[in-house]
């Protein structure tokens, strides 16, 4: 019988994140769980825990008492310099002496410049995870593609090639990481929260390995055609696309030679951690209010995929603008927005054309909420967007006269959009910092 080391939650240090890579170390943990799957079933007895004893650990249950399997450190870094991760290897060295397990292993994104043998002979008690395929690394964009090949195995493995298609693979992929980063978002937000009891809450909160099995051996095909699910998709990809985006700028800057400082870090953190908060029906609404110039609609793949925030969209309009200007006194889904010294509110979006669009983007911003009817989720006079400057809609269109003989009952509610105008983000930063 293994030896069970007594572990106080309370004297963990969370692992939980506050800037990026959250979701790619979900998905990493989702592949190193597939793969433990297909290798022995009898590794089904496991848990998965969550940014506790590292951002993932493989552990056992026994007598009530947690034990470490092995631990595991993800680092969503583009650097490929040995300096840039040394601090990161030796905490994780550091935490193999504290809690004693079977191994500690480092996930890469990126081919360091060091080889695996290299990096081990300065850090003996750890080890860089290589079994990528062989490789010691694998991008983000990659990772998708990695564990969808181990569910197709699995599925061949247990009979279950009924589900081996590229559709249903995929879903169940979803699904399969729904598990955990549910549990991610749900630690990241007690985080923010400044819960006295994360840190035992993220300990004992462990996903066995069977609710994988589970989904592995469930139909996707029910999940279809399913506005829940796909209202669940949006919000796995928009933590991708935060991913993503912190990524990129994080590597322009080292390129550039300039700094990211820890205050910008924790405010798109913030930010993150309220679209995380949202319940379904304010995460729809959420969407919508970013989008003005287009209908969301989430009923079916094709409405999904043509009707929903893309990833240029909330990638370079919506994040970038959250990530230059001071922080909002507002909360995402109820109040974000700015004031300048002349009193006037701005509203960030994810309208992402540019100048040469304006008019037909006014024209769909008054199409949208005409035909909509939906209500206005703030009080703002101009709405920040990428590129575009327009004074006001009812400038732009020069049509107000006969918008206002057709409206109705519904006109108070639209002139009110009229009035408003579209400013670009150099020029709201001028405005408001």
């Amino acid at each position: 019988m293994a030896i069970v080391q007594l572990i106080d939650p309370n004297d963990i240090h969370t692992a939980a994140a506050t800037w990026s890579g959250f979701i790619y170390q979900g998905k990493v943990a989702l592949y190193h769980v597939l793969k433990l799957l297909n290798e022995d079933i009898a590794n089904v007895k496991y848990s998965l825990q969550l940014d506790s004893l590292e951002d993932f650990a493989i552990v056992e249950e026994v007598d009530g008492l947690i034990q470490p399997i092995t631990l595991h450190q993800v680092k969503a870094m583009k650097s490929k310099l040995y300096s840039s991760y040394k601090e990161a290897f030796d905490k994780l060295e550091k935490r193999i002496d504290d809690y004693p397990c079977e191994g500690a292993y480092f996930h890469l994104t990126t081919e360091n410049e060091k080889s695996k043998e290299e990096i081990k002979e300065k850090h003996p008690k750890i080890d860089i995870y290589n079994n990528y395929e062989g490789n010691c690394f694998c991008p983000l964009e990659e990772i998708d593609e990695k564990c969808d090949s181990e569910i197709s195995k699995y599925l061949k493995e247990n009979k279950l090639s009924h589900f081996d298609t590229t559709e249903l693979r995929e879903i169940s992929r979803l699904n399969l990481e729904s598990k955990i980063s549910g549990r991610i978002i749900e630690v990241h937000s007690q985080n923010h929260n400044a819960d006295v009891n994360i840190r035992k809450g993220a300990y004992y909160s462990i996903i066995p390995l069977e609710d994988f099995v589970n989904i592995l051996k469930s139909n996707p095909q029910e999940l279809l055609d399913n506005e829940d699910y796909y209202l669940f998709i949006i919000q796995e990809l928009l933590n991708q696309y935060y991913t993503e985006f912190c990524l990129e700028i994080t590597e322009d800057l080292e390129n550039e030679e300039k700094e990211l400082t820890e205050g910008n870090k924790e405010k798109l953190s913030n930010y993150l951690a309220q679209i995380n908060g949202l319940d379904k029906s304010s995460l729809l609404k959420f969407i919508q209010s970013i989008l003005p110039n287009r209908s969301v609609k989430l009923g079916t793949i094709k409405e999904f995929k043509d009707f929903n925030v893309q990833q240029d969209e909330f990638k370079y309009s919506f994040l970038q603008i959250l990530l230059e200007l001071i922080e909002s006194t507002g909360i995402i889904g109820k109040n974000l927005s700015w004031k300048d010294d002349d009193d006037l509110r701005y509203t960030a979006t994810a309208i992402h054309a540019g100048q040469r669009s304006k008019h037909q983007i006014c024209k769909n911003i008054f199409k949208n909420i005409n035909d909509l009817d939906i209500e206005v989720p703030y009080e703002s006079n101009m709405l920040i967007t990428a590129s575009i400057d327009v004074t006001s809609i009812k400038d732009q269109l020069n049509k107000q006269y006969k918008v206002e003989e057709e409206l109705g009952d519904k006109k108070n509610n639209i002139v009110k959009w009229f009035d408003i105008g579209l400013i670009s983000l150099d020029n709201a930063k001028d405005k408001i910092g």
